[in-house]
C-alpha cells in the first residue's frame, strides 16, 4: 500500500511540474516530444520552420515592457538580430502580449525570428517562430492560427 501511495504522489508530483499552457501542433509540422531541453513545447516542418514555446517562472517580476527591452537587448547585442517591428497578439483565452519581429541575414539568405511574450502572475510566455523568409511566408497563417489557439493557464 505504501509503494501505491508513493508511486500516485511522484505521478501527481510529475504532473504538477507540466507546461501551464495548452498547445496545438500547427498544421503542416510535427511535434518533437523530445527536444525539450530548453523548451516546454516545439514542432518543426520537414524544410526546418520552427515554432517553440518556452515557460518561466515570473521571478523576478516585471511589466511586459521590462521583458520586451530585455530581449530586444539580447538578441540585438548578442545575436546580431535587428528588429523590424512590434505587434500586438492575442492567445485563445485572451492574454494579450507583444510578437517582435527580428531578422538577420546568414549567408545571402534572409532569416526571420519571431518571439510573442506573455506575462501573468506566475509565469513568463515566449512563444518563438524562425526560419528562413520564405519559409515564415509560407508557414505564416498557420503559425497565426496556432498562436490563436494556445491556452495559457
Amino acid at each position: 500500500m505504501t509503494s501505491k501511495i508513493a508511486t500516485l504522489t511522484l505521478a501527481l508530483a510529475l504532473a504538477a511540474c507540466g507546461p501551464h499552457f495548452k498547445a496545438e501542433v500547427p498544421a503542416g509540422f510535427v511535434e518533437l516530444e523530445n527536444a525539450y531541453d530548453a523548451y516546454d513545447f516545439r514542432a518543426t516542418t520537414a524544410d526546418g520552420l520552427v515554432f517553440a514555446i518556452r515557460e518561466q517562472k515570473h521571478k523576478p517580476k516585471g511589466e511586459l515592457g521590462f521583458w520586451l527591452q530585455a530581449i530586444k537587448n539580447k538578441l540585438r547585442d548578442e545575436g546580431g538580430y535587428a528588429l523590424i517591428e512590434s505587434v500586438d497578439v492575442t492567445t485563445g483565452d485572451g492574454h494579450k502580449g507583444t510578437q517582435l519581429r527580428f531578422g538577420h541575414d546568414e549567408g545571402n539568405k534572409p532569416y526571420l525570428y519571431y518571439v510573442s511574450v506573455f506575462v501573468t502572475d506566475g509565469y513568463l510566455y515566449l512563444v518563438e517562430i524562425g526560419g528562413t523568409k520564405e519559409q515564415l511566408a509560407a508557414g505564416q497563417k498557420d503559425l497565426d492560427g496556432a498562436l490563436a489557439k494556445l491556452d495559457l493557464d
